[in-house]
């Protein structure tokens, strides 16, 4: 294992241990502020990135920001007019994003299988995550949606994606530096998922295993190199972003939602609407 993972080992469960001393309602605002803080940062510099990945184009500031508002619409719109699809469609593409963030690195000639290794293994993350959650994860499909998800309907998914993923995993066994600890991994997050609730697991994965990599690779892509002045710089450039998005949700939260039934069903779209620009921004990345 390298040190990253041992690192981020080490604070999963160390989050695991401090939501036994953590009342329901705190550890849903401690889970937020994680996701609001570093979770939301890790996506603030997508107009920076955008700028530079199509500097060919020659984009200016506010044809890059035009830009991203208007996918972060069309997915807002998306799930107004048809919230089932379009959730079906957020959770294959943050699966996709998901595998790739981890997986990015692997060496294999294949095109295809590379894409279906990062699409399955994101997948099966996200409905391990929803089966062992299964009752709070049909509630927020059902606010989302107005959907009933048959009973088995989680299981089912987890299934056919670990078959994917298993097969796909096995074709570029050997193009992977350490196979074993990958499958590890997994046993961590089901321990994970299955003792905490479902915000607590989420932000867990979330920020520990997702967004902290990703800001990684983000500052070596803009300034080569992840050292304290990259990494002020980094936060220096998307606090302004991230700013607006945590007060813009802040004041959305507040002044527009009355039911507090509602609140992971809009908390979740709206984390969807603004990971579709971040999926394209980050696939860029890794072509790179």
């Amino acid at each position: 294992m390298s040190n990253t993972h041992n690192f981020n080992i080490v604070v999963t469960f160390a989050c695991l241990w401090l939501a036994v001393y953590l009342s329901p309602a705190i550890e849903e605002n401690v889970a937020c502020f994680f996701i609001f803080s570093v979770g939301l940062l890790h996506g603030a510099n997508d107009i920076k990135i955008i700028k530079k990945v199509y500097k060919k184009y020659n984009l200016s500031f506010y044809k890059s920001l035009i830009l991203y508002i208007l996918i972060v619409l069309l997915g807002t719109a998306m799930f107004y007019f048809v919230p089932f699809l379009t959730l079906i469609f957020f959770i294959l593409i943050s699966g996709y994003h998901f595998g790739e963030q981890h997986f990015h690195d692997i060496d294999y000639h294949s095109y295809l299988i590379k894409k279906i290794v990062f699409a399955s293994y994101g997948c099966a993350v996200i409905f391990l995550l929803l089966y062992t959650n299964s009752k709070e994860s049909a509630d927020v499909v059902r606010q989302i949606t107005e959907v009933k998800l048959p009973d088995d309907f989680f299981k089912y998914a987890l299934i056919i994606s670990l078959l994917i993923f298993g097969v796909s995993f096995a074709i570029v066994w050997n193009n992977i530096k350490n196979p074993i600890a990958e499958l590890f991994y997994l046993l961590v997050f089901f321990i994970v998922f299955k003792t905490a609730s479902l915000i607590w697991a989420f932000a867990i994965y979330f920020v520990v295993w997702h967004a902290l990599p990703s800001l990684m690779d983000q500052i070596k892509y803009l300034s080569k190199t992840v050292d304290k002045v990259s990494v002020l710089d980094y936060i220096k450039s998307s606090f302004l972003y991230w700013l607006v998005s945590v007060v813009s949700l802040f004041l959305f939260f507040e002044f527009l939602i009355s039911n507090n039934d509602s609140f992971y069903a809009f908390f979740f779209s709206f984390l969807a609407a603004i990971t579709f620009p971040h999926v394209i921004v980050m696939t860029k990345i890794f072509k790179h």
